[in-house]
């Protein structure tokens, strides 16, 4: 099954090159866009079509970034100046701005919106009656398209007084969002009241699958809404879709609302190959090599002359080998260079590593050494028996930043633990994605060639082939017990199943623990329903692992509760019948809304028991601690407690205040 993503139509961000004036709360740039041949393949000849879509979190610190005059395209570079002011007295980032503003910082992008691509109002109801998009509650729309954004009842303030040190890190660091989500609480208002020349960040509800949304900031009779104007198809997914408005009347605004249209976004096809080569110039795209699962195992078989390393006696015998060639291996070529095992003695070797004593220069040499030899540029890929540990990890990270290799490919997740990744393992995975290293996985156990891809701040194992799927899904996290389902139980889950995805259409998918039972009959349902499906499976000894998802990262057992965060890229949880493990995910994924971690969304305790809701006692304890004070009023608000599949549907609307 080949599948697509979509996205919107633009440029990488741009950053302030140059600060021309500070002055009070607000100061002049000049700024430069790099723009991609392909971007600009596309928008040759209809720049017009462009606007400017700055940072949303400038936006949600109540930094509005006005271009001032035409933005001007120099070659591959596009240039303009622009004011940025800080139009939210009470958030005190006024002051900050020289802190903040400054060569570097990143302020926003060009977007592509071609008159073509855009929906008129019976499109827009089409695409809403087909699951394809979801828009807030009590929205509007004209003959041309033209929809009204009716936000929450909620406003959005600081935690505490943000320091220079908080404003820079939000403002430049690379999980800067991550911090404002943390410390931008959400308040509920029965209404929302603008004074003259102030501002408030607010949020709406929607889902955008395959389509991108511009609000129009011109018309700003209920408020004006700063520059981040545009709704991309990945990142609008929830009820935390900020939203953000100054009153630049003279007269008090209550309820502001903004305009908006619509834009398909564009399609992007999954690659048919299992493994990226480069192409020489003049092939054509059907003649792209394949590689595949059995022809990287057995060139890690002929490397390793059939005996794995852990036969040989010794953890150091670690194989590692390094192809510049990639298309030579494919026709019975060999590697470049395969390091033949430690010169050390095994025994001595073995001593050592019991006491997991690397110092006073007893660290052995590792067969990534052999990466030394390699040119600055050469974009090799190494192969390794195993994923690196420790003094692997430096050796492969210089490599990469001296771009020696360009692609990793192990065959074995762990020397103990099998095919399961330690938390020092994700970190690792984490720092070779930060240096543009590709990393695939010869996965013996569950047969494939696997491409590890981020989503978000989380990294799953995929064949590429799912790859544009993943990205573009919306996830539902689906929990239970390794026991099974009764017959109608297992019924009534499919009918809910079915109804959510008669509401989201086919861009859903779900996330289980990847266990038997329960877990298994969700993925079999998932996938009679054409979904993807998503494991975290974890090394316990009371349940296998099914092997049956499309996507999965794979934990070892004392990297439990590091694993809850990997379903953190799901938009909403759904808790079968289960054990003392559903219980305890339960909590974890509570205290995280509460904590701001995740979006606080719907959840759904499915199942029946001996004649009752199976959840009903635990339920009942969530109405005590709320009443005692223990516990947010709004989670009382986003529990259903039922075994009925047909009230799910209705719910989500209710609570996500979806139209």
């Amino acid at each position: 099954m080949r599948t697509r993503s979509f996205v919107t139509p633009q440029s990488e961000d741009g950053v302030v090159s140059r600060v021309s004036s500070v002055e009070g709360n607000r100061c002049t740039v000049e700024a430069r866009i790099p723009l991609k041949r392909g971007f600009l393949e596309v928008i040759r000849g209809r720049e017009d079509g462009l606007v400017f879509a700055a940072r949303s979190r400038l936006a949600r610190l109540g930094i509005d970034v006005t271009p001032e005059g035409e933005i001007a395209i120099d070659g591959d570079v596009a240039e303009f100046r622009a004011e940025l002011k800080s139009v939210i007295p009470s958030y005190g980032i006024g002051d900050l701005l020289p802190e903040i503003v400054v060569p570097g910082l990143k302020l926003g992008r060009l977007v592509f919106c071609p008159e073509e691509r855009r929906l008129n109002s019976e499109q827009i109801l089409e695409q809403i009656r087909a699951g394809a998009l979801q828009l807030p509650r009590h929205f509007s729309i004209d003959d041309k398209g033209s929809f009204t954004i009716q936000p929450h009842r909620r406003v959005y303030d600081l935690a505490k007084e943000l320091s220079r040190d908080d404003v820079v890190s939000i403002a430049a660091a690379q999980d800067g969002r991550v911090m404002l989500n943390r410390l931008q609480l959400p308040r509920e208002v029965e209404n929302i009241v603008l004074e003259p020349g102030e501002g408030v960040i607010t949020s709406c509800s929607m889902f955008l699958h395959r389509h991108y949304v511009v609000l129009d900031r011109q018309s700003h009779r209920l408020g004006r809404h700063l520059q981040a104007i545009v709704l991309d198809p990945v990142s609008t997914r929830g009820t935390r879709v900020f939203l953000e408005f100054t009153n630049c009347s003279e007269t008090t605004i209550v309820n502001p609302s903004v305009r908006a249209v619509l834009y398909d976004a564009t399609p992007i096809e999954a690659k048919v190959t299992v493994f990226p080569v480069r192409l020489p110039d003049g092939l054509d795209e059907e003649q792209r090599p394949v590689r595949t699962f059995e022809s990287v195992r057995d060139l890690f078989g002929r490397i390793e002359g059939g005996v794995a390393p852990h036969e040989r006696g010794s953890y150091y015998a670690r194989t590692v080998a390094v192809v510049r060639d990639w298309d030579a291996v494919s026709t019975g070529g060999e590697p470049e260079a395969v390091w033949k095992g430690p010169e050390e003695s095994p025994r001595d070797i073995d001593a050592i590593r019991a006491t997991r004593d690397y110092s006073q220069g007893h660290a052995p040499r590792f067969g990534t050494t052999i990466l030394a030899g390699l040119e600055d540029g050469a974009q090799a890929t190494v192969l390794l028996g195993y994923f690196p540990n420790l003094v692997e990890h430096f050796e492969i990270c210089q490599a990469a930043i001296t771009g020696r290799i360009s692609r990793l490919v192990f065959r074995r997740a762990s020397y103990e633990h099998g095919p399961f990744l330690s938390a020092r393992d994700q970190s690792r995975l984490a720092d070779y994605a930060a240096l543009g290293l590709e990393v695939f996985w010869c996965n013996d156990a569950w047969g494939h060639l696997a491409k590890h891809t981020y989503r978000g701040l989380r990294g799953y194992w995929l064949e590429p082939r799912t790859e544009a799927g993943f990205h573009n899904a919306l996830i539902i996290a689906i929990y239970g017990s390794a026991r099974p389902l009764s017959e109608g139980d297992c019924g009534k889950l499919r009918e809910l199943l079915t109804g959510l995805k008669g509401l989201f259409g086919r861009n859903l998918a779900i996330l289980t623990g990847g266990g038997p039972g329960a877990m298994q009959q969700a993925a079999d349902i998932a996938h009679d329903l054409g979904l993807l499906v998503g494991a975290n499976y974890i090394e316990t000894v009371d349940q296998g692992t099914n092997k049956s998802a499309d996507f999965y990262q794979v934990f070892q057992d004392i990297s439990r509760h590091n694993r809850q965060r990997w379903f953190e890229i799901a938009s909403f949880q759904i808790f079968c019948t289960g054990g003392l493990g559903t219980l305890e995910e339960i909590g974890l994924t509570l205290t995280d809304m509460k904590l701001g971690v995740i979006e606080r969304a719907p959840l759904v305790f499915f199942g029946r028991h001996n004649g009752s809701c199976y959840w009903s006692d635990l339920v009942r304890q969530f109405h005590t601690m709320v009443q005692d004070g223990r516990s947010p009023d709004w989670m009382l608000e986003n529990v259903l407690l039922t075994d009925d599949p047909r009230e799910v549907p209705p719910f989500y609307k209710k609570v996500l205040e979806l139209g």
